[in-house]
């Protein structure tokens, strides 16, 4: 079966899952039940929800790890895809379709329950659902490219059609996979191939521009590329990116928690996003309609923002502020009453009257729920920095965002507008290092004060 094609049955049996969850909670009864518009009512709901899974499964990741080969990684995945998915496309049915006959909660349980069945299905049934195997091809010889394409864990799930050494390596390291070809005919066998994804893992006589010119071909033909370099020996240790000075680099640490206080934590994000956005939603609505009657421009503002491990994403807030704020910060930056890189403005001109009063009692902040669902954000975590200021920080400031970034934090609770940049760090860290579910719960008990207090900015 060609791979466009298993791609295909993956998707489709996903969204005959979701018809399944639809129909037991009530799609095709209630009154009217069999006329034409109930009929096309029916498969627009099924179309709503059908088209968020796709596009939010795609966002997250949902079949990039195949269940067969990581179970666990796969079954998370798909649980955070159908919480957002019911979440944003429940949402939008119950404020447009309002549908009398369906039970939106029996969709999320039932939904979750056929979408893990069918995971279940791919993991061991070799009759199920086909498993969408990438074509992969190794770059390099040294042991580091043998023992990745030789494990019973990566062979399970990747058919490696073969390898590439680079110039000076010795492709005896490699007997168990075929040479493809050489470095001077890379791009040409890639494509010959249909390669999904490279794995360069050179040796240490491996010439670095050539290092370097196999992943800018691999880039520019749109594989996944993932490098392995030999010199690191990170057992145990989780490695992200970190910039310095426009440089990217790994940063090393010790490898996260992924107990089942780090699993409750998600669980509870997913769970208070919905329910803020189901309870909020008319605060939601008046804040939208007070910022379009009251000033020209947008609703939303999106901004990057630096998330877990140096990973940008586009940041939600109400817009508070002038059409083209953003170009006169730093003619402004010498009257910000924060020190360091971030910028705090106490009279800013720039905020419209609404703005004022959004930001006052925390509502700009809002939007931010759909990060929350979408992975990029957390309910309690630090706030999330802009590229900008990550660039002026020192070595002991980055490792405030080594976790995902939140809608509060100590910083919001107890020192928000009174403390200096290095104590603002330091609050985040002391959470980053003392981190429970208890204090997240804290925390969040202790924001609704403050937000009630209005004493925002």
């Amino acid at each position: 079966m060609a791979r466009s094609t298993r791609r295909l049955a993956t998707t489709a049996a996903e969204i005959l899952c979701i018809l399944a969850a639809l129909s037991c909670a009530g799609l095709w009864t209630g009154s009217g039940a069999g006329s034409t518009s109930s009929i096309l009512e029916a498969l627009g709901l099924w179309a709503i929800f059908s088209v968020f899974w796709i596009l939010i499964g795609r966002r997250i990741g949902v079949n990039f790890v195949p269940p067969s080969r990581n179970l666990m990684i796969s079954l998370r995945r798909t649980v955070e895809a159908w919480a957002a998915t019911w979440a944003i496309a429940g949402i939008l049915t119950i404020t447009t379709l309002q549908p009398s006959n369906l039970s939106i909660w029996l969709v999320l349980f039932t939904g979750l329950g056929f979408l893990t069945f069918a995971r279940l299905l791919q993991a061991f049934s070799p009759a199920g659902i086909p498993v969408i195997r990438l074509r992969a091809v190794v770059i390099g010889c040294c042991p580091s490219a043998h023992s990745l394409s030789s494990s019973k864990d990566a062979t399970g799930a990747i058919d490696f059609v073969g390898f590439i050494p680079f110039a000076g390596e010795k492709p005896q390291n490699m007997p168990h996979l075929t040479r493809l070809g050489d470095m001077s005919t890379l791009a040409e066998t890639l494509r010959r191939n249909e390669i999904d994804i490279a794995f360069v893992s050179p040796s240490n006589d491996a010439i670095t521009g050539e290092v370097h010119q196999s992943i800018e071909t691999c880039e520019g033909l749109g594989l996944q590329t993932q490098y392995f370099p030999a010199f690191l020996d990170a057992d145990d240790m989780r490695v992200g990116m970190t910039w310095s000075a426009n440089r990217p680099g790994l940063q090393i640490q010790l490898m996260a928690d992924s107990s089942l206080a780090a699993i409750c934590k998600r669980a509870i994000d997913v769970t208070g996003a919905v329910i803020g956005i189901l309870v909020l939603l008319p605060v939601i609505i008046a804040g939208a309609l007070a910022i379009k009657l009251t000033s020209r421009g947008p609703i939303l503002y999106r901004q990057t923002r630096i998330g877990k491990s140096g990973r940008s994403f586009s940041c939600l807030k109400f817009r508070t502020m002038i059409v083209g704020a953003h170009a006169q910060q730093d003619q402004l930056r010498f009257a910000s009453h924060q020190d360091g890189p971030a910028f705090k403005l106490s009279d800013d001109p720039r905020i419209t009257s609404i703005g004022r009063m959004l930001r006052k009692f925390s509502i700009d902040e809002l939007p931010q729920l759909l990060n929350v669902l979408l992975g990029d954000m957390s309910l309690v975590g630090p706030r999330p920095p802009t590229p900008n200021e990550v660039e002026k920080y020192s070595w002991w400031q980055r490792r405030r965002i080594s976790v995902k970034p939140g809608l509060t934090c100590v910083w919001q609770v107890y020192g928000r507008n009174r403390v200096s940049f290095k104590r603002w760090v330091e609050m985040d860290l002391y959470y980053i290092d003392n981190w429970s579910l208890w204090l997240d719960f804290k925390l969040i008990v202790h924001t609704i004060r403050v937000v009630l207090r209005g004493t925002g900015m």
